[in-house]
């Protein structure tokens, strides 16, 4: 993960100022939250029928509810505009990277490289480099921020509660780690089929005089349809096994949910919180519930995107 490392290095401050926005629209989220939470508890004890304090409490906040959503606005805005723009500086640079390992190398060099390995490597590990970086790098970083501030949030207001709210989707990352790992064998599968047909295509490039002279047509062309179909089998197969799998886990997914709204139901009811603190966990359960539910594909993808990088280091050299 040199690369990486020497990425942010070349574009420091970009990445300094993409960071800082992205943690500002984190700690804004929960503010807004915090302010809805208090404005529930004020409402709460009000006497039905009292309009005119309502109006009063109404008037006397709405500068500040609108401040907070203009600030988390603008934050998220630009947040996510730094983010792809930074992200696509990244990926430029690897693609430019790339093209000069080219340039430097000379003929005998070039003449020795395998056109068809050298195609799937842009195809696969030099695509998949520049869409993780451009769809999941901050994404990843803006997530786990807001996992761990939002921990941090929820048992500064009620240890008991965050835990019900943490504790039950513990489980749920062992099948989540396993179903990763079951996708990710058959991602595995399905990009060495690739790799077989660029292979066979090259060869025919290749030998193309050779297979006019003992007229191969057919065994090339049976050759070709079986690598097809072995990789449209594959792929088939692949996103069968994906969809049951993510579906048990959309399933599953509502479980800490339900176990929140029963412990959290209750303790308001015995007035252990109020219905500010509780609605500030529903609304904020997803932040942890779906962070950790998702930490094992994002950790596959992540691994997967190691993988590339270190397959193309060599000829992804940075000038810093």
């Amino acid at each position: 993960m040199k690369i990486l490392k020497n990425l942010i290095k070349l574009h420091r401050f970009l990445f300094q100022i993409t960071m800082a926005f992205a943690f500002l629209s984190i700690i804004l989220n929960l503010c807004w939250n915090k302010f809805l939470s208090e404005l529930l508890d004020i409402l709460g004890g009000v006497a039905v029928g009292d309009f005119e304090y309502v109006s009063h409490v109404a008037l006397s906040v709405l500068p500040t509810g609108i401040f907070i959503i203009l600030l988390h606005t603008i934050s998220e805005y630009l947040s996510s505009y730094l983010a792809s723009y930074t992200c696509e500086i990244f990926a430029h640079e690897m693609r430019m990277a790339y093209v000069r390992y080219y340039l430097r190398g000379d003929i005998r060099m070039l003449s020795r490289m395998n056109v068809g390995e050298e195609q799937s490597a842009m195809q696969n590990e030099l695509k998949d480099i520049s869409d993780y970086l451009n769809e999941n790098l901050f994404s990843l970083v803006k997530q786990f921020g807001t996992f761990a501030v939002t921990v941090v949030f929820l048992f500064c207001q009620n240890v008991k509660l965050a835990l019900v709210s943490i504790l039950p989707v513990l489980p749920l990352i062992v099948y989540c780690a396993c179903s990763s790992k079951i996708i990710k064998n058959y991602t595995a599968q399905c990009q060495s089929s690739k790799q077989k047909i660029n292979g066979l295509a090259d060869m025919i490039l290749d030998l193309f005089p050779i297979i006019q002279v003992y007229d191969a047509y057919k065994l090339i062309k049976d050759t070709m349809a079986e690598n097809l179909s072995e990789w449209e089998n594959t792929n088939v197969k692949k996103e069968r096994i994906t969809a049951g799998l993510m579906s048990l886990s959309g399933v599953l997914s509502f479980v800490p949910l339900l176990l929140l709204l029963g412990a959290g139901g209750a303790m308001v009811i015995n007035g252990e919180i109020s219905i500010g603190i509780f609605y500030i966990f529903i609304n904020l359960s997803g932040n942890v519930s779906g962070f950790l539910q998702n930490m094992p594909g994002i950790y596959a993808n992540f691994r997967r995107f190691g993988a590339s990088v270190d397959r193309l280091e060599e000829k992804l050299v940075l000038k810093i």
